[in-house]
């Protein structure tokens, strides 16, 4: 009986251990994401070069590329890469334009669904819904983002560097393990043109419009 009864408060001990550090482990997530959206709130009004870099999980060199980036909270961002092949991903806030020239398409998602399309939604976003999807760690200078379910994340790690509170680089591990690398340069903290974020389509542009709520003006959906 004694010997049971010693059992059972190893059991009770251990539950309470585990417990607490699942509390800790949550208030360090908590306290991670605290910082981290503390950081961002600066970035409204945000300009910045960035060089892309794309390896496998062998570190083979699968791409290059360069572009640059316009942030301005809360949810409008610009992200285009201007060489070797021209791409835009654009949000005003309400819609989000995904664009490759090169194919001729363009393709429409609602703001809501932007961080599943893209995590550089996420750098841009303060709503509270959005943050509680995913767990934050800060390691050093950087802050690593994961989605809570990884089931059908397509990014499954989003690593955001800092030198003090200057954006300097992002990682991004998708679920086929490569990694795109974007180093960033030319910062600058200035007003950004709420026009920058809208988008006009090219004529002849195929629209792949997959919004659950388009925009209808006077009876014509809004692209």
């Amino acid at each position: 009986m004694v010997k049971y009864l010693a059992v059972i408060k190893q059991c009770m001990v251990a539950s309470v251990v585990l417990v607490s550090m699942a509390a800790n482990s949550a208030d360090v997530t908590k306290t991670a994401e605290v910082e981290l959206r503390t950081i961002l709130k600066q970035y409204n009004g945000f300009s910045a070069d960035f060089s892309q870099r794309v390896v496998d999980s062998e570190l083979n060199v699968l791409h290059e590329a360069q572009g640059r980036l316009k942030f301005k909270q809360p949810g409008l961002f610009l992200w285009e890469i201007t060489e070797p092949e021209p791409e835009l991903l654009v949000s005003n806030g309400e819609t989000l334009w995904w664009f490759n020239p090169f194919i001729e398409q363009v393709s429409l998602f609602d703001a809501s669904q932007a961080v599943a399309q893209t995590p550089f939604a996420l750098l841009v976003s303060q709503d509270d819904e959005t943050w509680s999807q995913f767990t934050i760690e800060k390691q050093q200078n950087h802050f690593v983002v994961s989605p809570k379910l990884l089931d059908q994340a397509q990014v499954i790690e989003l690593k955001v560097t800092f030198k003090d509170t200057l954006l300097t680089n992002i990682a991004v591990v998708g679920r086929t393990m490569q990694v795109s690398q974007y180093a960033i340069s030319n910062q600058v903290f200035a007003d950004v043109d709420n026009g920058l974020f809208q988008f006009e389509i090219p004529l002849g542009t195929d629209i792949d419009d997959q919004r659950q709520l388009p925009k209808v003006v006077d009876g014509n959906v809004e692209y």
